[in-house]
This record gives structure tokens, C-alpha cells and sequence, in this order.
């Protein structure tokens, strides 16, 4: 049964809204307008500034929402329909016009599935085509280049940081932040940052990440050979199950080698990339047993023998270091008033020789993958950095499966954290810009909304997090139930509904959904040491890479992980990161795009309460109140007054800034698509656009201005050479009387023809107003009439005539004089020079034909004249 409000707005009028704030806040009538559109192939919605990203999950066709017209229509700046497009072309434009800070981020977030990936590389493909459009041409095959290889790099780092999930077959198991470098409004290079890369998938033992499955079916026989790999060999950290997708890989597998060649990766570096692979897959295959007191490698397993020989082979260490590095500890007392003496202790289980190991294969492949990053970042970026920059952030999604880890903490607080950052910065800051400009009386978004989010977040950090670092680092082994009672010992009781135990589970309340996570893998995974000696033992390998991946680690990767590897937990190393990430994120102006997948239920019916719980937990109707403000651009007087004032002063004059939007709409159309706040200028969409159109064609008209200028400059600088004939050529003997002297003035000719004046070369020309100061308003705007011509191409071409341009017409008279067998005399100040038939001589021209005569010589590049004798320009060559 629909209600009222429902039927009130039939589907038939819902072809002509795109943004959820013109429905009202009715959640069924919500869900059923995006459900609609769905069906239309409208996957895009706005909600105000913000857009919302439907994944079709293969429901319908949506093939003709990337072609070519899709791309014309929203690469110049309009009212454009929702669109990843539309948020992609108006960072761009913020970024090119310099509309707010100098950095520009699209982030893109949702839940595990929902496609969000996918529209940051639509985001990409997009300003790669604006950018071969932007460039001239001698510039195109560079510009093509540059966004080719930012193209190839992402699908590189892709390979080694996706992996399939319960939920999802090609999960990004890491956030990305690629930052596009602009230069004269050209992208001119690039840098990736990776942010929070799931390491413990390496040893998880299922489900790795592709680049190891690409390797073994994509590699043939004699190639895993020299790995001492096979494709019949079981491999522990792989647990190889599903071969359906052998020929996906192995085709994969070539793309990844064709990238590598992209990205000028050379034949001995794609060597060691793939050998320290193999050596991270054998690694994982070594067992340990318990003997007596200590534990021990267990070279009674064939498997596990086979398995440390390998890792000699490829590491270049011997078995005895081997066993040193997994097994024991060094321990390094440190004091200032004695003398101690480093020893190794043996490990006594073998879960601490396990966990050590992991934490080595998890380290290893850590610094794998950034220094494949960093040698991308260097073929990508330029030698000097700009300022400007547009970045687009894609962070894994929320996850909730039958079985959470830490892996699910980790990619759940990311989450938790960005959720927490658009609150505070798009909606809180927003309540209270609006409430400060008087646009409204009160906050609309319920205080109590927002201080969820921040005491929830509270909760996690200051209770869960601190707690499981302090057991996992503490030297005295701590029970489960010692641990749980740490956790939960100060929480109020409005407090336990974010944090509670059940099951021998952690029970977060998150922003989407309650998510239970094991507390034995959460303790058993936190601890991520890196073992001290590993790059003392790795130094002395004769393997070159390694010792260099190793000193990576030290140098190039230091301003990196530095400050994150003192922190000796995952989860403290989580949360460095995610500092650092909001960090960068605080000096950018945010464009978000939010994801969601609606879902069939068991009779193929729409889940709509799930649909609704998706909408709900990513924020949107937390922002439906926002996005029924119609102001979305706002900008300072200050910035206003000197972006569309001719000539600005440093004292901002309110009035002019009234007078300039007035000049663009009528006062009445002003009084509802402008809001003059008291900080701030509030504008409608159609009103900013128009804005920036006319300011736009008034830089075209001028610019056509100055060209014009230059132009009869130059006649004129051509016209003080004066082209006649004196006195001094009657005293040149004529020796064939046949020869015809031509006495031609072009000083006069040139000057006295031109009549026009010079205000007349342009049609729009403006009487300067208040001390010759011309406002903006008066430039763009005289009447009308005008208004709707301006701008376009045949307005730009009137802008000249043949009355206005005489100096074009009168030198193309004077040539006229210059026929066949016609003598002129030319004096160019001191010099007499004559000219006939093609031919400038300093002599008078003979009378018979001349003809020029060359022939080859026997000595090479005798024809080329020393450098320090060539011509240096018109007079030497004269």
C-alpha cells in the first residue's frame, strides 16, 4: 500500500529528477525512485554535491554510459546530469580554474563489491581523455604517453594487491591514492600512495594474491623450473583448489609481463621480482617440530626439506642461517652501565617459530611490493613537483563475513575512519557554515547522529586497540579473559553497545553493521614484529636484489613505514596510517562518490530492507537535509570580488559585488539563486556557470584583442623599413634598357590607406565607468541582445573586417608590384639592394638569365659552413 506522500509524485514525474533532495524524505519513496532508475539504466543519482553510485551487478546494460557522447557531454562544465563523469570534470575544473586549494580529491567508498574500483578507473579514463584534449599538438604523443603509463602502473599494482573474497572475486585488498600532477592545465606526471596493504593475505593459506596464482599457471614448464616451482606441487600460503580460472591467469599473467615492459622494468628485474615470489612461496612450506626444549626445523618432513633447500638456493644463504633466522632470537641487551654480550635464545613452540616466519614472508613481500610501487612512482613522476594535483582515493570496502580476523578490523576501522571524516567534514561542517551564514536557524542534522560517530570511534581506539597492543607487546603472557576485562573495564553502560563480548568474540557495533571478530586471531595476529636481525642476515646475502630490497626498506621506503615500523603491532601500525591518510586528506577539497549494491532476495524480489540499511549506513539521509540547500558553490567575497572584478583593489566593495551578479540575472531571479551570507556568497549552479562563462569569453575577446595589436605591430615595425627609390639610383649605370624601374612608396602607402580607428577593430568596446575603473558586469554584459551571442565562434570571428584591417589588404597591393622581369631598388637604411625574378642582390641584377650551377666534391660536408661563420639572422644573411 503506498501512502500519500508516495502517490503524490508519480514515476511518470520522476523522469525529470536526478537528485534523491527534490523527493521527500520518505525512505520507501526513496528506494523506490532509485530502484526506477535503476531499471532506466540510471545507475548515477546526486544527492546535492554528493553522488551516489548504483552497481548493476550485470541487471542491465549500462555499455552506453562510457562511449564518446557521454564523454562530449560533460567535458564542458554544465548543469550535468549525475554522472562519475560529472564529479570527475568538476574536480578537474576546480583544479584548472584554481576554484578553492590546489588539490582536489574524488573518494570513492562503500561496501565490499559495490564497485568502487570501477568508477575510480572510469574517474581516470575520463581526465585521460580530457588531457589529449587539453594538450597542443606538438605535445599530444607525450601527454599520451604519460597517461598510458599511469594507466599500465595501476593495473601493475592492481596484480599485487587483489585477491578474491567470500563476497567478492577481485577484491583490492589496499587503499590507493593516485595523485595526477598538473602543469599549465596538462597532466605532466603522477604518484601512487598506497595505504594499508593486507600483508597477513600472504600467509593466510587461501585466496593469495593474484600475482602468485598469475606466476605458477602462467609461467611454463622450464621457467618454474628455474624457480624450483611446478604446477603439481601443493603450496601451503597458495592452497591452489579452483583451476577454472587457469586460462584467466595465464592470460592475465601476460598482460602483467607486457606492463612490466611498459614501465621500463628491465629482464634481470623482472627476474628478481619473480624469484623473491618464489622464494615467499617456498618459505611458507617450511614446517617445525618440538625437540626436547627448543623447536626445530622439521627436516623429517620431505616437503619441508625440499622447501629449505629451495630457500638456500634463491635466498643465496646458507642452511645454517637459515635456521638462525627462524628459530631463534637475538637478543641485544642495551645499557649504559655494563658491558653485555648478544646472544641467540631458541624459540620453544611452534607457533612462535611460525609466527615469526609469517611475520618474515609478510615483511618480505611488504617491501616487494613498494619497491615495485617506487619504480612505477619514478617513471611516472616528474623531477619537480607541483602544487597542483588531482587525486582519486579508492580504499577497500566494509567486510563482514561468518568468520572476522584482524584482516576484517583492519579493512572495517579504515572504513569506520572515512565514514567518520565525511561526517565531520561534509556534514557537521556544513550544519554549521549554513547555521553561521543564516541560510538556517538550527543544525538540520541531529547533533546526536554526529556524536555517534566520534564516540564510537573512540571506543575502538581508545579501548580495543590500546588493550590488544599493551597483551601483545606485554612480556608476561596474558589470558583471554584477563584481556577481554582490560577492554571492557571502563566503558559506561550507553557505552557497551559499541563493544561487547560474546562467544569468545569482539562484538563492534559498526557504522554499517555489528561485526563479531575473534579474539584468539586477534591476539595471535596483532603481534607483527619484524625480526631485528632479518636486515643483518639478509646483508651478507651474495643475492644482489636482496640486499638491496632490504636496504630499500632503510632508505628509499623510510619516510614511509619509518615511524610506523617502531610501532611493533598491526593494529598499531593501522591506525599511523590512517593518521597519515586523513592528514594528507585535511589540506584537499573532498568530492565524494558513495557506492551501494542492491541485492535479490530468495524469491528474485529486490531486498529493499537491505537496500535501505546500505543507503542508511553510508550516510545518505544523513545528507538529504544538506542537499535541499541550493547553493551548492559558495565562495569568500574576497576570493568572489577578485575573481570576477576587472581590476580589484584591496579594499572589497560589497556594492560591486552586487552590482556583478545583477548584471547576470535580474534582481528578482537574484533573490532566489543567491544568498549574500556574511562571510560567504552563495550560488546556484546555473548562476556560478553563467558566471564563469562570461568571465570565460571575456578572456577569449581580449586575448583576440592582443592578437590583433600584435599583428598591426608588426605591419607597422615591417612598415618603418622604408621600399623606395632615390636619387641614388639614378646614378647606377643601366646597362640593358629593356629593364623596368618600378618607384614604389610603401611608408606611405601603408599609412596613409589605414583610416580605421583603433577602437574599431573590436565590435564590443566599453566606456570605462568611476576613474576608468571597468567592472566585470560591464564587460561581459551590454544588453540583453548580447548576451546570448557571446562566446560563441561566429560572434569571435565578426570581431574583424576588411574596413578595420588595412595594413593585410595594402601589403597585399605592394606585392602586387613585384612581377616578372620588373627591377625594384630597395634601401633599407644605408644599404641599396635590388630585386627581380626571385633574385636580391646587392649588385644591379644582370641582364641575362642566371642560372645557379652545383656539383658534389670529393670532400664530405664541405657544403657546411663553420658554426661561429653561420648567418645569425636577416642582415648576415643579406
Amino acid at each position: 500500500m503506498r501512502t500519500a506522500t508516495e502517490q503524490s509524485i508519480s514515476p511518470v514525474g520522476w523522469d525529470f529528477i536526478n537528485d534523491l533532495s527534490a523527493l521527500p524524505e520518505d525512505k520507501d519513496v526513496i528506494i523506490d525512485f532509485l530502484l526506477q532508475r535503476l531499471q532506466r539504466s540510471q545507475i548515477y543519482t546526486w544527492v546535492g554535491s554528493l553522488l551516489l553510485a548504483l552497481n548493476p551487478n550485470n541487471e542491465i546494460s549500462t555499455s552506453d554510459l562510457y562511449n564518446s557522447s557521454e564523454f562530449d557531454k560533460h567535458v564542458n562544465t554544465s548543469e550535468a546530469s549525475p554522472h562519475i563523469f560529472a564529479i570527475a570534470a568538476k574536480a578537474h575544473y576546480n583544479l584548472i580554474k584554481e576554484i578553492g586549494r590546489t588539490s582536489q580529491v574524488i573518494i570513492i567508498s562503500g561496501e565490499t563489491g559495490t564497485g568502487k574500483t570501477f568508477n575510480a578507473y572510469k574517474c581516470l579514463d575520463f581526465l585521460s581523455n580530457i588531457n589529449k584534449k587539453s594538450v597542443q599538438l606538438s605535445q599530444g604523443d607525450c601527454a599520451f604517453n604519460i597517461m598510458l603509463r599511469i594507466t599500465d602502473a595501476c593495473h601493475l599494482i592492481s596484480t599485487f594487491t587483489t585477491a578474491c573474497t567470500e563476497k567478492n572475486e577481485v577484491s583490492s585488498r589496499h587503499g590507493q591514492l593516485i595523485k595526477l600532477h598538473y602543469k599549465g592545465g596538462i597532466i605532466s606526471g603522477a604518484t601512487i600512495n598506497s595505504f594499508l596493504l593486507e600483508r597477513s593475505r600472504v600467509t593466510r593459506g587461501a585466496n593469495n594474491f593474484q600475482i602468485f596464482y598469475q606466476m605458477i599457471f602462467g609461467m611454463s614448464s622450464a621457467e618454474l623450473e628455474s624457480f624450483y616451482l611446478s604446477k603439481d606441487k601443493y603450496y601451503d600460503i597458495l592452497n591452489i583448489t579452483d583451476y577454472n580460472k587457469k586460462k584467466y591467469f595465464q592470460e592475465s599473467f601476460q598482460d602483467t609481463l607486457e606492463v612490466l615492459n611498459a614501465l621500463d622494468f628491465k629482464l634481470h628485474q623482472k627476474s628478481d621480482i619473480f624469484q623473491v615470489l618464489a622464494l615467499l612461496i617456498h618459505m611458507g612450506n617450511i614446517k617445525f617440530r618440538e625437540d626436547d626444549e627448543i623447536c626445530v626445523i622439521d627436516f623429517n618432513n620431505n616437503k619441508s626439506k625440499e622447501a629449505v633447500k629451495n630457500t638456500c638456493d634463491l635466498s643465496s644463504l646458507t642452511e645454517e642461517t637459515i635456521k638462525e633466522l627462524l628459530t631463534t632470537i637475538l637478543i641485544n641487551p642495551q645499557s649504559i652501565w655494563r658491558k653485555h654480550t648478544s646472544y641467540h635464545r631458541h624459540l620453544v613452540t611452534i607457533d612462535s617459530c611460525r609466527n615469526r616466519l609469517h611475520s618474515i614472508i609478510r615483511h618480505m613481500y611488504d617491501l616487494l611490493f613498494h619497491w615495485i610501487l617506487n619504480h612505477a612512482n619514478k617513471t611516472l613522476s616528474l623531477k619537480q613537483q607541483y602544487s597542483q594535483w588531482l587525486g582519486i582515493l579508492d580504499i577497500f570496502g566494509f567486510e563482514c563475513f561468518t568468520k572476522n580476523g584482524i584482516e576484517q578490523l583492519c579493512v572495517n576501522y579504515a572504513n569506520e575512519r572515512i565514514q567518520q571524516y565525511f561526517i565531520k567534514t561534509y556534514v557537521e561542517s556544513n550544519c554549521n557554515n549554513l547555521q553561521e551564514e543564516g541560510l538556517i536557524e538550527s543544525c538540520i542534522v541531529p547533533l546526536h547522529t554526529i556524536n555517534l560517530y566520534k564516540e564510537r570511534l573512540n571506543i575502538i581506539e581508545e579501548n580495543l586497540f590500546l588493550t590488544l597492543n599493551d597483551v601483545c607487546q606485554s612480556p608476561v603472557a596474558i589470558d583471554t579473559l584477563t584481556m577481554v576485562q582490560l577492554a571492557c573495564k571502563n566503558l559506561h553502560n550507553t557505552q557497551k553497545k559499541f563493544l561487547s563480548v560474546k562467544e569468545e568474540n569482539f562484538v563492534i557495533e559498526h557504522y554499517s553493521r555489528p561485526v563479531a571478530y575473534s579474539i584468539d586471531d586477534l591476539m595471535s595476529k596483532n603481534t607483527d614484529k619484524v625480526p631485528n636481525e632479518i636486515a643483518l642476515i639478509f646483508s651478507a646475502s651474495k643475492n644482489k636484489f636482496l640486499r638491496s630490497l632490504i636496504n630499500f626498506g632503510e632508505e628509499q621506503y623510510l619516510h614511509i613505514v619509518k615511524a610506523s615500523t617502531t610501532k611493533k603491532t598491526m593494529l598499531a601500525k593501522l591506525k599511523y596510517n590512517m593518521d597519515t591518510l586523513v592528514k594528507e586528506l585535511s589540506k584537499c577539497d573532498l568530492h565524494y562518490v558513495r557506492c551501494v549494491k542492491p541485492n535479490r532476495s530468495i524469491n528474485n524480489e529486490w531486498d529493499r530492507k537491505d537496500f535501505q540499511k546500505q543507503l542508511a549506513c553510508i550516510g545518505i539521509f544523513d545528507v538529504l537535509p544538506l542537499g535541499k540547500c541550493k547553493y551548492p558553490f559558495r565562495l569568500r567575497y574576497q576570493d568572489f570580488y577578485y575573481r570576477y572584478f576587472r581590476k580589484p583593489t584591496e579594499r572589497i566593495d560589497l556594492d560591486k559585488c552586487r552590482l556583478i551578479l545583477e548584471s547576470v540575472a535580474s534582481k528578482k531571479n537574484l533573490q532566489t539563486q543567491v544568498h549574500f551570507g556574511k562571510q560567504m556568497i552563495f550560488l546556484t549552479e546555473f548562476i556560478f556557470l553563467k558566471l564563469e562563462s562570461y568571465r570565460r569569453n571575456y578572456h577569449i575577446r581580449y586575448a583576440n584583442k592582443i592578437k590583433a595589436f600584435w599583428i598591426r605591430y608588426k605591419y607597422r615595425k615591417l612598415a618603418t623599413s622604408k621600399y623606395l627609390i632615390n636619387s641614388s639610383v639614378q646614378k647606377v649605370h643601366i646597362t640593358n634598357k629593356d629593364d623596368t624601374v618600378v618607384k614604389v612608396t610603401l611608408d606611405q602607402e601603408l599609412t596613409n590607406s589605414n583610416t580605421s580607428d583603433e577602437n574599431d577593430v573590436f565590435v564590443a568596446s566599453f566606456i570605462a565607468q568611476n576613474n576608468n575603473e571597468i567592472s566585470y558586469s560591464n564587460i561581459v554584459i551590454k544588453n540583453e541582445e548580447d548576451n546570448e551571442n557571446i562566446g560563441t565562434n561566429e560572434n569571435l570571428n565578426k570581431t574583424y573586417s576588411e574596413n578595420k584591417n588595412e595594413y593585410e589588404n595594402n601589403w597585399t597591393k605592394i606585392l602586387g608590384v613585384l612581377e616578372k622581369d620588373k627591377v625594384v631598388a630597395i634601401e633599407m637604411d644605408s644599404s641599396l639592394l635590388f630585386y627581380r625574378n626571385r633574385i636580391l642582390s646587392r649588385r644591379w641584377l644582370a641582364a641575362i638569365p642566371i642560372r645557379m650551377h652545383t656539383r658534389t666534391t670529393c670532400m664530405t660536408k664541405s657544403y657546411v659552413l663553420p658554426r661561429s661563420v653561420l648567418p645569425q639572422g636577416l642582415q648576415d644573411c643579406l
